[in-house]
């Protein structure tokens, strides 16, 4: 899956999942994952696929982990704990109602 503009970053480890499907990934850094951002697992044949999209950001400063939340609740049972996963950086939002004149 390759388009222009598209940048995959490495995110963590799946560490849990959660009874009501979300997903708890122990972040590898400490910088910090914009909410919002596309996160992507790699299935059995090595194929990219998405898995959901980052919620909040727990934990303390030194060992944050990232929630997400799932796309398709069917795709749990292969996402096992310990799975490495990346994600795709939200697209910067532009400025709401900045005109500029002249």
């Amino acid at each position: 899956m390759s388009r222009r503009g598209f940048e995959r970053r490495y995110l963590g480890v799946v560490r849990s999942i959660t009874p009501m499907g979300l997903v708890v990934v122990s972040m590898s850094g400490k910088r910090p994952v914009p909410l919002g951002s596309k996160v992507y697992f790699r299935d059995d044949s090595g194929v990219y696929r998405e898995m959901g999209i980052v919620v909040d950001i727990i934990g303390n400063v030194e060992r944050p982990h990232a929630v997400v939340k799932v796309f398709d609740k069917n795709i749990l049972s292969g996402i096992p704990v310990g799975l490495e996963v990346s994600y795709e950086p939200r697209a910067p939002r532009g400025h709401r109602g900045a005109t500029r004149r002249g």
